[in-house]
């Protein structure tokens, strides 16, 4: 991991170990290339570019991790059913938790909070 919150987390080693096993837990579950599809959709809705993901990933997933940065609110019921359907229960957590972490990361990204820890 690298970039401002690595940078920021480096300040507390403990904290810092214990995000970076969260964050590969849930990458590991969701697995790789869904991963890659869903930082790249969240990535895209911030105006940040990432290389082009390998693979294609369930249309309505990547449908909903875009709203996840400015439209979550929005989401539905059957929106998300639809990707329950689509991943199963446990991808849908994983998922979920991908996509706010990517959310989260692009928004320290796009304004340099460097200081995250302090």
């Amino acid at each position: 991991m690298s970039g401002p919150v690595a940078e920021a987390l480096a300040a507390n080693p403990d904290l810092r170990t214990g995000f970076e096993e969260f964050r590969k837990a849930a990458h590991e579950a969701l697995g790789e290339e869904l991963t890659a599809q869903v930082r790249h959709a969240v990535a895209g809705v911030h105006g940040i570019d990432l290389p082009p993901p390998v693979g294609t990933a369930p249309p309505a997933t990547l449908a909903y991790a875009r709203r996840i940065p400015f439209e979550h609110t929005a989401i539905t019921d059957e929106e998300a059913a639809a990707v329950v359907a689509e991943l199963g229960e446990e991808r849908f957590v994983a998922f979920s938790v991908v996509a706010a972490l990517a959310d989260a990361e692009c928004r320290v990204e796009k304004v340099g909070l460097v200081g995250l820890s302090a």
